[in-house]
């Protein structure tokens, strides 16, 4: 029986099948390793279809996962749910709210609040190719985060259209349980059809763009940026330090380039961008390439298109680690791992990075920590030490040394370090998520027991 039971359920152009020219691409996940290859891909047209399938995969024995069209790693080894099709938007003037399909990902939102809603501007992702409803149940960190917190905040995420496991379709506000469950705790509690979000009025002209050093440049550049990060608290000011040269490397479709390189973002405008408040000090270090510009929010994002080069094509693995703080000594750390781990396992160079993002305290401490309002409790801290390692698939012994790196990278680069210190959006099997939940761990796996209790969308709240 099995997928011929689904065939009823949909029409045939709904169903994607392995010989079909588009399966590569709506199967395809961020890490290689983590493609399952499934039997069928399945795209219901509808809300009513998608409950009807729902209900169905829920009674049966085939595996299955929800992919929202992003980036992500879902994946089933039979039935891959895509929401490709839940493309809906609307904005709501006088509340200052859009709601728009789980399908989307962040780059077509840009482009319809730009449309529909000239001015504002959502606390969404940072680049275009992320999904809509993974990126914001599993935190959401965005260029906005600094001035008003996660996308997963309840100031800024208020509702969700969700189809439950028993294929009842409710917006979760309704049932506070798994409105909070949602809110930072990932997607095992059903499938999230639409998302209704704040958005804000926000300036139309940014100054940004990489400024690309020499290697030689690292112990200015190191104390500079440790310099700007203790004195910056301009919330419309941000900061992510590469080491890595994106603009020249894999993330670009090019040959792996070490590189150090820093993206500024300064939605004050240009003339406070290049000013000594906002980044003069690192256009003026020796051996500085300017490649700043002043864009709007979706250019901002468009600009970093290119990073999704490498999709698919390495087994990789990442983690996102908060700091308390960023100085010299931790930057220093950092171009150290990422060389020395280069040079052990060269075949890592194609897609290893470390990424420092400089945030001002909103971004995790928009809530009294540890929170009870969402179900991540969000952290003291209050920078982001953003870390992957990647090569292409063919070595056991070189994924080994690339999985092991991430899991004692944040211990060799931080200062101090906890299991707790994890942003949710990266759980790899390295991170204990008990840790990273802390208190609100119990209330979650009672939420998982109830809204999924065949546990058939998985996630770290099952019963182990």
């Amino acid at each position: 029986m099995g997928l011929d039971k689904i065939k009823n359920i949909l029409n045939e152009g709904d169903i994607i099948n392995p010989d079909s020219p588009q399966y590569e691409e709506q199967c395809r996940t961020w890490a290689a390793q983590c493609n399952k290859k499934p039997r069928v891909v399945v795209q219901p047209k509808d809300l009513t279809t998608l409950s009807t399938l729902i209900t169905y995969l829920n009674r049966s024995d085939l595996d299955f996962a929800i992919r929202c069209t992003g980036v992500g790693n879902a994946s089933a080894k039979d039935v891959l749910v895509s929401l490709a099709n839940f493309k809906s938007f609307s904005f709501d003037a006088q509340n200052e709210t859009v709601i728009f399909g789980a399908g989307h990902n962040w780059g077509e939102i840009d482009r319809k609040v730009e449309e529909y809603a000239p001015g504002y501007a959502a606390v969404g992702a940072r680049c275009t190719y992320v999904g809509v409803g993974g990126s914001i149940i599993h935190g959401g960190q965005s260029w906005l985060s600094s001035e008003y917190g996660l996308s997963s905040d309840p100031q800024n995420f208020l509702d969700a259209q969700v189809v439950k496991m028993d294929g009842s379709i409710v917006w979760a506000a309704e049932e506070p349980d798994l409105m909070w469950a949602l809110r930072g705790g990932g997607g095992g509690f059903g499938v999230v059809t639409a998302c209704k979000m704040r958005v804000y009025k926000y300036p139309s002209s940014i100054y940004c763009g990489q400024i690309i050093y020499p290697a030689d440049a690292l112990q200015d550049l190191a104390r500079e940026v440790g310099a700007f990060a203790a004195r910056c608290s301009d919330p419309k000011v941000a900061l992510h330090l590469y080491c890595l040269n994106m603009s020249m490397g894999t993330y670009a479709g090019n040959e792996p380039q070490p590189g150090l390189a820093i993206f500024a973002y300064d939605a004050n405008g240009e003339e406070h961008g290049r000013s000594e408040a906002g980044f003069k000090w690192a256009l003026d270090i020796k051996g500085a390439v300017d490649l700043t510009k002043a864009l709007n929010i979706r250019e901002v994002n468009e600009g970093f298109d290119s990073l999704k080069a490498t999709m698919g094509v390495t087994n990789t693995w990442q983690c996102g680690a908060t700091l308390s703080s960023i100085d010299e000594g931790l930057i220093l750390r950092s171009w150290k791992w990422y060389v020395e781990l280069v040079n052990k396992e060269p075949s890592l160079a194609r897609s290893t990075y470390v990424l420092i993002e400089m945030m001002q305290k909103a971004a995790y401490q928009s809530l009294k920590y540890p929170s009870k309002e969402t179900a991540w409790p969000h952290t003291r801290n209050q920078h982001n030490l953003q870390m992957g390692a990647g090569r292409i698939p063919g070595s056991e012994e070189g994924d080994l040394v690339g999985y092991q790196a991430m899991a004692n990278g944040p211990f060799e680069i931080k200062a101090k370090h906890t299991k707790a210190d994890y942003f949710p959006n990266f759980l790899e099997g390295f991170v204990d998520p008990k840790e990273v939940f802390g208190e609100n761990w119990p209330r979650l796996v009672d939420i998982k027991k109830k809204y999924d209790p065949n546990n058939k969308l998985g996630g770290p709240f099952s019963e182990r």
